[in-house]
């Protein structure tokens, strides 16, 4: 998959800095995907070091932005629709300008969409990194103001029953979140 290929270069351009093409294929990419990139202008080679075209990023961003909608926001029931934009500001209360950050910081996670899981999925007692908040200007300032904010470490401490909220540890204090609202925080799990 071109997209699985992307992503893992990502990664790499995030943790090396300069990524060759011996790097991609130690990861796992096979040599000739590794060339169908290239001759399909998604990323380009130049004196041994590899970049990802326009092309590729668009690629790259089309494909964070399905799953990420798809999977899991919507679980698998919903699919992203034509003229994403518009959905994303309608169905998803995000503004336009809201919308422009997201999107910038989708394009520039350094972890592959498919290891986030929505904070409400996180198992009581384990910790993730905080990377993604899907929402609106109101729900970002609420979430800044509690501490969740890329980059910040959270434990899940308990779930309520009957759908109740959340109990959270954040920066070293313990905070209550809505299930609605987990579920539109993006995490990376920790591994233990």
């Amino acid at each position: 998959m071109v997209e699985e290929a992307l992503e893992t270069f990502c990664r790499l351009k995030t943790s090396l800095g300069v990524v060759k093409r011996e790097n991609l294929l130690e990861a796992g990419v096979d040599a000739d995907k590794l060339d169908l990139l290239v001759k399909n202008k998604l990323l380009e080679e130049s004196k041994g070091v590899l970049e990802l075209t326009s092309k590729g990023e668009a690629v790259l961003l089309n494909h964070r932005e399905e799953f990420l909608h798809d999977h899991l926001l919507h679980r698998g029931e919903a699919k992203r629709p034509p003229g994403a934009m518009d959905h994303w500001m309608s169905c998803h209360h995000i503004d336009r300008a809201t919308l422009k950050e997201f999107y910038d910081r989708l394009k520039i996670m350094p972890y592959r969409i498919e290891e986030l899981v929505p904070l409400l999925d996180l198992s009581v007692g384990r910790t993730g990194e905080v990377v993604l908040v899907v929402g609106g200007r109101g729900l970002i300032g609420r979430l800044c103001d509690l501490g969740l904010t890329p980059g910040t470490a959270v434990k899940m401490l308990r779930r309520a029953p009957a759908g109740g909220p959340i109990e959270l540890e954040v920066r070293s204090t313990t905070i209550a979140v809505g299930r609605g609202i987990a579920s539109k925080v993006l995490v990376r799990p920790k591994i233990n």
